[in-house]
């Protein structure tokens, strides 16, 4: 299992090598990504891959998917199943720097 720390040492040119190794991992993003859970890692997601939109099953909700709205190097979106009310969708914000900004929800 890849250690969440393993995106701070990562090399700009090996970077696309990581994201094929970090995609067989479950606890990665299984796009084209990487880890979500830590600032490092959204902060350089959102640096590193284009404006779009990502999803990776979510762990949690089985069935469900997390989904990315990364626009980048301004930040990111991540939408996803709330653990308060399934019923809800939990919608996080992030800055350009992985930091949580703001957190809303929404009918799923």
């Amino acid at each position: 299992m890849i250690d969440p720390k393993d995106v701070d040492k990562v090399s700009e040119e090996d970077w696309e090598q990581f994201k094929k190794d970090a995609a067989k991992d479950e606890l990665y993003y299984n796009g084209p990504g990487d880890l979500l859970d830590t600032p490092e890692g959204r902060e350089k997601f959102c640096r590193l891959n284009k404006t779009s939109v990502y999803r990776k099953p979510d762990p949690s909700y089985p069935g469900y998917k997390i989904w990315v709205f990364n626009n980048q190097g301004e930040g990111m979106v991540v939408k996803k199943r709330s653990h308060v009310d399934p019923a809800l969708m939990e919608d996080i914000e992030y800055d350009a720097s992985g930091r949580e900004i703001s957190r809303s929800y929404e009918p799923a």
